[in-house]
């Protein structure tokens, strides 16, 4: 039975390909330029305290030892920096973060020729990726900073693996540390990475011919297992770590059908803009995809991509279908994953008709083109729908943490260095902590700052302090020392 081998590239005239490309830039920009209004995310306070309040060194140090529980060291990458030159302005934070989803629909635009061999279904895989209405809270909350570093690194991983693999029999020792780097950097990022391992297996086993011989077979396999290697050092680190995320009631995973099934549920609908799938849907689908590709492993004109791609949707959402209310930006690589699945299979049926319809490459290519262009434009169509009663939502998100930080301003307080500040009562109504928020708005490791809700200090211990301050009426006041009159 011949192997598969991807089909060279044909691609069309450049006018098209210029025309797809401004298409692409424009629908991206049409919903990603609407988060340049969106301020901090809830989150987003702790998120910044957590890399500013530890040692610069061991913020670090983190990124290195992966397996470590300091959580997702490398957004200190992207939160310390723009603290230390911006502060409490979200708006550049806004910037990078757009700048990073849009070096993610570039870099799966690579990836998903790479996998699919086609132009035309990379251009349009590529748009679910640009902008989904229901993933719209990596455009517009910073605390899905995480998930967007962590398909940059997992993207990137995965591309470089590939173009390395399609040049050479193995990677080199060089190459493999690259590859490996990305995937530490991507697991850094956020635990949804842990899956790459078994995409790069399934790439190796399905789409490439495996090496005559066991020394060449392990050659061939080393980078693969040597990531294998380290998921499992991460999985063992995180998970027997004092201060483990699966401590925490929300991070600790429930093994059952229901909550499988539930999950399973929420993320069919959420990624195609539907209210009404069901777990029966979500099997036929996979087993339409697992139809496809057997049959595509058993013709004799091979193919087996339809069997890779039900890998990548089957595992890709392992690391959260078992956690309770994960969703929206948390899909961001299976969403990628059924967003190829989705343009292969547009692909596949407008080739079909085209060829039985027309005759002659120019006249074929013409039709492709006006096929690409229906099926992005109606996905634009349901995007826009879905975004208008989703992006007020996303907007109003944090809303309340720019009111906070504008009324702290307005307070005009810089305290000594050294002094010890409570706050008596809790703006956040429970949900998040004041101590945060100052610490930053002051910007003075020395402080020592606490909350009366978390802290519960005595009478004795509040008069102490030397700055005591309340929040009422919507503003916070300084009660000691007493404000002089002017």
């Amino acid at each position: 039975m011949p192997k598969f081998t991807a089909k060279k590239w044909i691609l069309p005239p450049r006018f098209t390909r210029i025309a797809a490309a401004a298409l692409l830039a424009a629908f991206f920009w049409a919903f990603q330029g609407r988060a340049l209004k969106s301020h901090f995310g809830p989150d987003e306070m702790m998120n910044i305290y957590g890399y500013w309040q530890p040692p610069l060194w061991k913020v670090l140090l983190a990124n290195v030892s992966f397996w470590g529980t300091f959580v997702r060291p490398m957004a200190a990458l992207y939160y310390l920096p723009l603290f230390h030159l911006f502060k409490l302005n979200p708006v550049p934070y806004t910037w990078v973060r757009i700048a990073l989803l849009a070096l993610n629909a570039v870099l799966f635009y690579k990836l998903a020729r790479e996998i699919s061999g086609s132009w035309w279904v990379a251009v349009l895989a590529s748009f679910p990726v640009a902008y989904q209405a229901h993933l719209g809270n990596l455009s517009f909350d910073g605390a899905f900073i995480y998930d967007t570093l962590c398909a940059t690194f997992y993207f990137a991983a995965l591309l470089y693996y590939m173009r390395r693999r399609r040049a050479s029999a193995h990677l080199s020792l060089g190459q493999g540390c690259v590859f490996l780097a990305l995937y530490i950097c991507a697991l850094d990022s956020k635990e949804m990475a842990v899956s790459l391992p078994v995409v790069v297996l399934a790439y190796e086993l399905l789409l490439k011919k495996p090496a005559a011989g066991l020394s060449n077979f392990v050659k061939q396999l080393w980078p693969t297992l040597a990531a294998g290697a380290i998921t499992a050092i991460f999985i063992l680190g995180k998970a027997l770590g004092a201060q483990s995320l699966t401590n925490l009631d929300a991070y600790r995973p429930v093994l059952t059908w229901a909550r499988f099934s539930e999950s399973t549920v929420r993320f069919f609908n959420t990624m195609f803009y539907s209210e009404g799938l069901t777990m029966e849907h979500a099997v036929t689908m996979w087993g339409v995809l697992l139809f496809a590709g057997i049959a595509g492993l058993v013709r004799r004109r091979r193919d087996p991509r339809w069997f890779f791609l039900w890998i990548w949707v089957l595992v890709t959402p392992l690391p959260i279908v078992f956690l309770p209310g994960r969703g929206a930006g948390l899909l961001y690589l299976v969403a990628a994953g059924w967003a190829l699945v989705v343009a292969m299979l547009c692909r596949a049926v407008s080739w079909r008709l085209v060829r039985e319809m027309f005759i002659g490459r120019a006249a074929r290519m013409a039709v492709m083109s006006l096929c690409l262009l229906g099926c992005a434009s109606a996905y634009a169509y349901q995007t826009r729908i879905a975004h208008r009663y989703d992006v007020y939502g996303y907007l109003l998100t944090g809303k309340y943490t720019a009111d906070m930080i504008d009324q702290f301003k307005k307070l005009g307080l810089q305290p000594k260095p050294g002094s010890r500040i409570i706050f008596l009562s809790d703006p956040f109504h429970g949900d998040y902590d004041m101590t945060f928020l100052a610490a930053l708005a002051w910007d003075d490791h020395s402080l020592r700052i606490f909350q009366q809700s978390h802290d519960h200090l005595t009478d004795e211990q509040i008069a102490g302090m030397d700055y005591v301050l309340d929040y009422e009426g919507g503003q916070f006041r300084l009660r000691k020392p007493v404000p002089q009159s002017p």
